[in-house]
């Protein structure tokens, strides 16, 4: 099911987005939640009328790519907390506009806390230690799996590591319960679909192929897919929409007025019928 189903996303690049169904347990009603990046994929179109598909590899599009809360009670609920503010009473869609950003604000530096593991720290789904980057240091090593404190010496951790946002997740039936596996990181890089007009965005990217590749000459990526594979370097930028583009350290969101990012993608010559090439969208190189 498209996102057009939120009004929210309404003629945003966020309704280029995907959710399928989960149920809840003990719920009757479907819950919605976006697409695994492996099976998110959207059409652009550059300039010069050629059509593009683009993918994603590995948790591209949901590390990278953010939206405003889809639910609006809670949207509504920050609404309110912004009108009790001294001199916020009556200010109905500024409120609502200040409620939606702090929502977005906190979205991002809950992925920031999830990757870096200082929100959200993993421990050992057997014993309950937490999570040590250094094998020598009290806690688990990163590498053999087997729990280092004391008294747990050669405990295997059955089961790996768990955050509580990874176990609430798979606790509500999610189709998939961690979409920011993989490498870590201290900081977090985001485009906030909501920021940019459809069309706009579907423009920017489909010319930063033609950039890349004016003629459809360049060959098709080298399989398997991966960091040792050469990426081809894609510049997207949303002239006029400073917020589009931004980026998180240390607790906090540092840059929240950014207009361009820089993406490395696959490239696979055809697809769909109409479909000039495919791209897949799988690292996150620069920003501003």
């Amino acid at each position: 099911m498209a996102s057009n189903a939120y009004n929210i996303h309404a003629n945003t690049a966020a309704s280029l987005l995907h959710y399928t169904a989960y149920t809840k347990p003990g719920a009757t009603e479907q819950s919605w939640t976006r697409f695994t990046s492996a099976n998110e994929e959207f059409n652009v179109a550059s300039a010069g009328g050629h059509k593009f598909l683009i993918k994603f590899h590995a948790n591209f599009s949901k590390k990278h790519l953010v939206t405003f809360s889809k639910k609006e009670w809670r949207t509504e609920g920050e609404a309110w907390l912004q009108s009790q503010q001294h001199g916020q009473g009556g200010k109905d869609a500024e409120n609502w506009d200040k409620a939606q950003k702090q929502l977005l604000q906190n979205k991002i530096l809950k992925t920031l806390g999830i990757r870096s593991g200082k929100g959200d720290e993993a421990k050992c789904s057997r014993c309950g230690h937490p999570k040590s980057n250094i094998p020598a240091n009290t806690g688990h090593s990163n590498n053999t799996g087997l729990c280092q404190v004391p008294g747990c010496n050669g405990v295997t951790c059955v089961g790996g590591y768990l955050s509580s946002y990874v176990e609430s997740r798979r606790n509500e039936n999610k189709p998939e319960h961690d979409p920011y596996a993989g490498k870590g990181g201290q900081d977090s890089s985001c485009i906030v679909l909501n920021w940019i007009p459809l069309n706009e965005f579907q423009v920017a990217v489909g010319n930063s192929i033609i950039v890349a590749d004016p003629v459809n000459a360049l060959p098709d990526s080298p399989l398997p897919y991966g960091h040792a594979t050469p990426f081809i370097h894609l510049t997207w930028t949303f002239n006029g929409r400073a917020g589009a583009v931004r980026h998180a350290t240390n607790g906090a969101v540092d840059v929240n007025n950014g207009t361009w990012c820089e993406v490395g993608a696959f490239k696979a010559n055809g697809g769909p019928p109409g479909i000039t090439a495919t791209w897949i969208v799988g690292h996150w190189y620069n920003m501003g």
